[in-house]
């Protein structure tokens, strides 16, 4: 634990003290991709979601005011509940214009240098999170592994069979029951250098919150429709990482949001 207390010390006493490196330039020819790609992956477009009926925030912002539910006939998620929470969470809805501070300024009324946000607060259109998608036999798809591609609002299918088992045993015994008893999981993963070229040593607390920021987003726009999100983020990570097939020094698993279906 020592040295993760002296980096949060750093982060928490960064306003007085700068981290190291302080002579960092962010290189932005030398950026990441905007988003994982997978150029061979077969591609399926998500529902619309015109058809949804609008619901009151306040649900999500003030729990207390959501009546209790029988767990027994509590709502699920469908295609295309689950395509509308990704889309006004993490999918691409505006073009950044405005003024800012970054130094990539001058570049953006450009399409080639277009800088996109999404609904969710936290680092953006440049350094989001990486949705995965392992469905099971109770949802309408092929039971798989699927990657949420932001820019299309589409699923992309990494493996073809049910791989829940697999994420039931990275959870371990010790998960909520809920968690166990689910066989969708969205599981969440971050891509370092997308976000370390621009900010560093100070990156790790910066996706810790991107993490943090999308999860509660989720559960703002769950908790109206009656549905519910509960996070599970202590599991056997190197499990999950070799599941989705990334270094563990370069990319890793933060979180799994189980997913009860309709």
């Amino acid at each position: 634990m020592g040295y993760a207390h002296e980096y949060a010390h750093a982060v928490l006493h960064r306003g007085r003290v700068p981290m190291e490196p302080t002579d960092h330039v962010v290189d932005w020819a030398d950026g990441p991709r905007k988003g994982k790609f997978y150029p061979d992956a077969p591609v399926f477009a998500l529902p619309g979601t015109e058809d949804l009926a609008d619901v009151p925030v306040a649900p999500g912002l003030l729990p207390d005011s959501v009546p209790a539910r029988d767990a027994d006939r509590a709502p699920g998620f469908t295609l295309p509940l689950l395509s509308a929470m990704l889309r006004d969470s993490y999918g691409l809805t505006g073009r950044r214009l405005g003024v800012q501070a970054n130094t990539d300024l001058a570049g953006l009324p450009f399409h080639t240098h277009a800088n996109w946000s999404r609904g969710t607060a936290g680092g953006g259109g440049l350094y989001p999170m990486g949705i995965h998608w392992a469905s099971g036999p109770s949802a309408p798809l092929t039971p798989g592994l699927h990657h949420y591609d932001v820019q299309r609002h589409a699923l992309q299918r990494l493996l073809t069979g049910d791989v829940t088992d697999r994420v039931r045993d990275a959870l371990g015994a010790d998960a909520p029951a809920d968690a166990l008893d689910a066989d969708q999981y969205l599981i969440l993963s971050v891509k370092y250098w997308q976000n370390s070229f621009k900010y560093n040593s100070f990156s790790f607390h910066v996706v810790c919150t991107d993490l943090g920021t999308l999860v509660q987003t989720w559960r703002l726009w769950a908790a109206p429709r009656g549905l519910r999100i509960a996070p599970v983020l202590w599991f056997d990570e190197p499990r999950l990482n070799e599941l989705l097939g990334v270094p563990g020094e370069q990319e890793a698993v933060f979180g799994v949001v189980p997913l009860h279906w309709a």
